[in-house]
């Protein structure tokens, strides 16, 4: 297995995730080693990459063959390459083509302009070497002659060329700028390099001119995309870290072919990871849809599969136990707490788990009032779970009774336990000093909800609160 498998495999991987949306990649459906999290497959893979590289750098210092100058020079482009491909990843070919305003280029007309650029760098570099050789005056051969240079990585890409047409033939380019140029002495990195320039720079110079060119298009390119309205989110920019930490093993093996044999376990590794990563975000969805549905057997049989699971959470990153509870499916919600599903403040207090809400409290007293990422505070989801217990402790370590909800129901926590129709809580709230008179949104009350439910001993106790 050489490097091209790993390359493979990481492109494979990239592929895999690179749709995923942010709640999918924070999932605990998937672990790297002992790391919860689907994002870690992209993270951890990148961090199995830098030490790969490192230990194959370790053993060319070893072996007495460390990277030479160009091929440190070859290195640095060969990020680059990645970084502008890892910016391609899940993009639609069509959108290549589009233009973001009129006579500005597309990515297409990027990468013409790019393969255009680095044949005529690659041409002069080996017209230099081979004057050097001739002993003849460097310059530039005539246009006619230049194909004869760059035999192997024609036939060059078409004016008209699809994107990954054009793609192709640049592959082809940098892979054989590599071939060429990585066995080059220091002697031969100051041999001049005729171009367009009178002071005819060396060689070395041409070299770094492929990263720099390369990096200041990539620029382009991204600006292009982001017109395009192609944000990236969360799983694109780890793509970005994954490729550059893919490049860094391509570039320790320049000069050291012999060891890519230590690039196959890896390889298998990440190939397998990409197809768990896979299964796991689609039995995630599935889990949540059978808890919303109450399919009590389906959550066994998935937790039975992936006892991960338990961590899943959906497209409003809800945990699964939150979901459960909203669902009004409590015996699920502490089937997956029994499981051992992590729970956070949230889903705590939801669910009723005090051990857990007192750890934050001891940990950060402020706790009590944070919100959710669904706008509601601890004590407004006790009480509207209906969790007793729960109410009046945080009542009793100084929760704010008077916060309001963020989001578009702008509710207090009164209104939340009369919506769960938990007359003990709301006397509980009414003791703690709750506005009985305070509106939600839309101009509500919670004694409007409560006659609206027909719960005569909750609007007893509001009417007397109100009374009084």
């Amino acid at each position: 297995m050489t490097l091209s498998h790993l390359t493979q495999s990481v492109e494979q991987l990239a592929a895999a995730m690179a749709h995923l949306t942010d709640a999918e990649l924070g999932s605990g459906a998937y672990a790297w080693g002992e790391y919860a999290g689907v994002r870690m497959a992209l993270l951890g893979t990148a961090q199995d990459l830098d030490e790969l590289a490192a230990r194959l750098l370790v053993q060319r210092g070893a072996a007495g063959n460390p990277p030479t100058h160009a091929q440190l020079l070859l290195a640095r482009h060969r990020e680059a390459y990645r970084g502008l491909l890892a910016l391609l990843v899940g993009i639609e070919p069509a959108e290549l083509t589009r233009a973001p305003a009129q006579g500005e280029w597309s990515v297409a007309e990027a990468l013409r302009h790019i393969d255009s650029a680095e044949r005529g760098f690659f041409i002069s570099i080996l017209a230099g070497l081979d004057a050097q050789v001739k002993g003849v005056a460097a310059a530039m051969p005539p246009r006619e002659q230049r194909a004869a240079f760059l035999a192997e990585a024609d036939p060059a890409p078409a004016e008209q060329s699809a994107p990954v047409e054009r793609l192709a033939a640049y592959a082809r380019l940098h892979f054989l700028v590599e071939t060429k140029l990585a066995g080059l002495t220091g002697d031969q990195l100051q041999t001049r390099s005729p171009f367009w320039e009178p002071t005819q720079p060396s060689v070395g110079f041409r070299m770094g001119r492929f990263t720099a060119h390369l990096r200041e298009h990539t620029v382009q390119v991204e600006k292009t995309l982001l017109a395009l309205g192609h944000i990236p989110g969360e799983a694109a920019l780890h793509i970005r870290t994954l490729f550059g930490a893919l490049a860094g093993v391509e570039g320790s093996l320049m000069g050291a072919a012999e060891l890519a044999g230590e690039c196959a376990e890896l390889a298998q590794t990440i190939a397998r990871r990409a197809e768990e990563v896979a299964q796991a975000v689609a039995d995630s969805a599935a889990l949540i849809a059978a808890i919303r549905a109450g399919d009590s057997a389906r959550v066994d049989a998935l937790l039975a599969q992936n006892p991960r699971l338990v961590d899943a959470s959906d497209a409003n990153q809800q945990s699964a136990v939150l979901v459960a509870t909203y669902a009004h499916q409590f015996a699920i919600a502490q089937k997956l707490h029994a499981a051992g599903a992590e729970l956070d403040l949230f889903s705590a207090a939801a669910i009723g788990y005090l051990p857990e809400v007192e750890q934050y409290y001891a940990w950060k007293p402020e706790s009590i009032n944070w919100y959710a990422k669904d706008g509601f505070t601890p004590l407004q989801l006790a009480g509207y779970f209906g969790q007793e217990e729960m109410a009046r402790y945080l009542t009793g370590k100084g929760a704010d009774v008077h916060a309001v909800s963020k989001n578009g129901m702008e509710l207090q926590a009164l209104h939340a336990a009369v919506a769960g129709r938990n007359a003990a809580i709301v006397r509980a709230l009414i003791d703690a000093g709750a506005d009985v008179h305070a509106q939600q949104a839309g101009g509500f009350t919670a004694l409007m909800a409560a006659e609206q439910n027909g719960d005569e001993e909750i609007v007893a106790l509001l009417r007397e609160a109100m009374d009084g």
